[in-house]
């Protein structure tokens, strides 16, 4: 289906289902901020409120998943957004509006004491949905097995360092740092793992609460894996010291709540800074990805900061020494010019 198409599609559709829930709409649909993925967003103001317009192409986006596990998350007392009308052909869905209230513009805005009682909710809700998915596995959620590893791990390497820098890593550097961080991955405790739990991804609602979006990806993998996503935010950095303090914050409550599997302390400390090496050397390739094919440059602003992280924490772990090494040697000095000429494309 063309754009064009796509577009009168989804507005007939629209039409057609605010009808059918009995709602007006009361002004023109605005679009909310793009994803690195093919959905998009449309806040639409009714005479009874605004819902979200949720643009999701099949055949790109598994939105089957996406309604089931909203109402498995739902049903464990976490706010995912309410469904209230959808076209599974089409892949439009309106959801309940959960607001603008992004945990990110909060922790940017918040003094140390207000970001620790911010980090601390984030904590108490990531426990919250580790504990769910032990009693009751989120439905459909796929491993996090050594072939999703080795794809993420393609994507630095072919997506940032080949197409976007036009440079990669000796390739004996390259293979001790994706066996040892791979064998770091699978070692881990297992738990449900949101993938995306990051302040762009929580948004503080009225009630204290935090509502969830971009859950669709739910998988079964690394204990540690969210927990570094929220505190070493491709999108805000903060000191180590505090960073570690709320690392052990979520093992002491992640332990009274009977969390599997978190007896080592070091082993639990080793696994953190592992899957964040991992998961930010996976940031850059997308980054890198959408930059290049969909034009979205806005994630190169935030490059500088992911191999920040990455220098601060690799070196720290003999498997990965070698390629923080090229990482500061071979990367950093070339970032702003491979930068800039993405952004000229």
């Amino acid at each position: 289906m063309l754009a064009a198409q796509r577009t009168q599609a989804r507005e007939d559709w629209v039409s057609r289902a605010l009808a059918e829930l009995g709602r007006r709409p009361v002004a023109e649909p605005v679009a909310l901020t793009a994803e690195a993925s093919t959905r998009r967003f449309l806040r639409i103001a009714t005479d009874q409120g605004p819902l979200v317009l949720m643009d999701a192409p099949p055949a790109t986006e598994n939105n089957a998943q996406f309604r089931a596990l909203a109402a498995w998350l739902r049903q464990h007392g976490l706010h995912a957004p309410m469904i209230h009308a959808e076209e599974p052909q089409l892949g439009f869905m309106l959801l309940e509006d959960l607001g603008d209230g992004l945990l990110g513009g909060a922790l940017a805005a918040a003094d140390g004491a207000a970001r620790r009682r911010l980090y601390e909710l984030a904590i108490a809700t990531l426990i919250r949905f580790q504990r769910a998915g032990q009693d009751d596995p989120p439905p459909g959620a796929p491993a996090y097995d050594r072939a999703r590893l080795t794809r993420e791990l393609g994507l630095f390497h072919e997506q940032f360092a080949g197409r976007f820098l036009g440079r990669t890593p000796p390739a004996a550097v390259w293979q001790a740092a994706c066996d040892g961080l791979m064998a770091a991955s699978l070692a881990q405790p297992r738990a449900g793992v949101y993938l995306d739990y990051h302040s762009r991804n929580l948004l503080l609602l009225e009630d204290g609460s935090l509502g969830l979006v971009d859950f669709q990806d739910i998988h079964v993998g690394p204990v540690c894996y969210d927990l570094v996503s929220l505190l070493r935010d491709c999108y805000l950095r903060w000191p180590e010291s505090e960073v570690a303090a709320l690392r052990d914050h979520y093992l002491e409550q992640a332990r009274m709540a009977g969390i599997a599997g978190l007896g080592d302390a070091e082993a639990f400390v080793r696994g953190f800074d592992l899957c964040g090496v991992q998961r930010h050397l996976k940031a850059l390739g997308i980054f890198a990805r959408v930059a290049l094919d969909r034009g979205q440059t806005h994630y190169l602003d935030d490059m500088p900061r992911v191999l920040a992280h990455l220098a601060e924490i690799a070196p720290r772990y003999p498997e990965n020494a070698a390629l923080g090494r090229w990482l500061m040697e071979s990367v950093a000095p070339a970032l702003e010019t491979a930068m800039a000429s993405a952004r000229s494309r």
